[in-house]
């Protein structure tokens, strides 16, 4: 991504004294629109639970970024990155469901931080991406089309990841050697807490990565545990809910960009998207993923090739069945799965400037309602998150999109 730097000098004014300092302040986004159809047919509960073909003008994470550097002296740098959401299709704070998108309200919604950095490391205070990306692995969702299978990132569905971007974030990020480097990350998710209930609202992640040559590699590992507060609903005697991933990305890179990689996950829960599972204490829900990804530049690197497969597995209880919201849910059944296969192209017109056509699609077992929502680019309005919900379940989501992306 080419950036526009812009050096800002400021000097003293004031009479009598000798004031100066300066700073860099690099101004960066991306503009990622696709005309898109969209479907997800086939549902368990028919066709009042599905949802009909629609053509749409889709936006994808199209963002605008500002960040800089100071220079302390002794060695000591203050970085700092405030990226907000724009969403060039309709405005506003709303994704393409209609409900607001938690990363489109207001300046910084993105990841955003101030920090201090030296030879030891940095450490960061503010909104940022724990466990949920997986770096120069798979980056097609972000970084490639309008979308991507949520099987990468292990959200969606039955299950969602423990983290994604995240709020009241404090991490510390080691220096670099020979290709590794590590970072641990704390999440305060006691905000919120209303009076008399306890603060116990938090979370732990833990972060390594190995960048050397044609290999990278990166585990991601995290634990969130949810808010007990009097407003939840949840009953204090099952303890409060946790939600943990492990999640490891491995690949390798030829001609230059060109690259294959695999994404191997497992996450367990004792709440299930935010509903409380009908489960005694103790008692997890556990399902594991994988998914593997192919990107290729052909001839003198304008054109590139996109495929990305993978499958969510049967999830397990690890005694009995539950609920959902209600909705009776055999864990030990093989209909709690998904496979998800993405094919695109694009066609680059210069390094910041592409078209792109791309079709996927996701099969989900009858007990499973993976679909596709993230960076404001969003489904059906069934789930919390823009996707096609519980009610919905057993749909197969399908899109086809033609989009051009700018990175600037």
């Amino acid at each position: 991504m080419q950036k526009k730097l812009i050096a800002l000098a400021i000097a003293g004014l004031v009479s009598g004294g000798a004031f100066a300092q300066s700073s860099n302040v690099t101004i960066y986004g991306r503009a990622n629109l696709a005309f898109d159809n969209y479907s997800a047919t086939g549902s368990f509960g028919g066709a009042a639970t599905d949802f009909q073909g629609r053509n749409r003008v889709a936006d994808s994470s199209s963002r605008i970024g500002f960040k800089g550097i100071e220079d302390l002296g002794n060695g000591l740098n203050l970085n700092w990155q405030c990226e907000s959401q724009v969403n060039m299709n309709q405005g506003g704070t709303n994704t393409m469901a209609n409900v607001v998108g938690n990363s489109s309200v207001g300046l910084c919604g993105r990841q955003s931080y101030v920090g201090l950095s030296g030879n030891w490391g940095e450490f960061r205070l503010g909104r940022q991406e724990v466990y949920w990306t997986n770096g120069r692995v798979n980056d097609i969702g972000a970084n490639e089309l309008v979308t991507a299978s949520p099987i990468s990132t292990t959200g969606g569905g039955l299950l969602s990841a423990p983290y994604n971007r995240t709020s009241n974030v404090l991490s510390y990020f080691t220096p670099s050697v020979s290709g590794f480097q590590g970072a641990v990350f704390y999440v305060a998710g006691a905000e919120a807490a209303v009076a008399g209930a306890s603060a116990n609202g938090k979370g732990y992640s833990l972060q390594l990565n190995y960048n050397n040559g044609p290999i990278a590699v990166k585990y991601d590992w995290a634990k969130s545990y949810a808010q007990d507060t009097l407003t939840t609903g949840l009953d204090p005697a099952t303890g409060v809910p946790t939600v943990a991933g492990s999640k490891l990305a491995l690949a390798y890179f030829y001609q230059g960009d060109s690259k294959v990689g695999l994404v191997l996950a497992q996450l367990t829960a004792n709440s299930v998207a935010g509903n409380a599972v009908n489960t005694i204490a103790g008692n997890n829900l556990k399902q594991s993923t994988w998914d593997f990804n192919w990107e290729h530049y052909w001839g003198s690197g304008n054109i590139q090739s996109i495929v990305n497969y993978g499958k969510i597995g049967n999830a397990s209880l690890a005694a009995g069945n539950g609920s959902i919201s209600g909705v009776a849910l055999n864990f030990n059944a093989s209909q709690t799965g998904a496979t998800a296969w993405t094919v695109g192209g694009k066609y680059f017109f210069s390094k910041r400037t592409a078209v792109y056509l791309e079709t996927e699609k996701i099969t989900n077992g009858t007990q499973q309602w993976a679909d596709y929502a993230a960076g404001g680019y969003s489904a059906g309005i069934g789930g919390p998150a823009g996707g096609i919900g519980a009610a919905s379940r057993g749909a197969d989501p399908k899109i086809t999109a033609i989009g051009v992306i700018h990175n600037f």
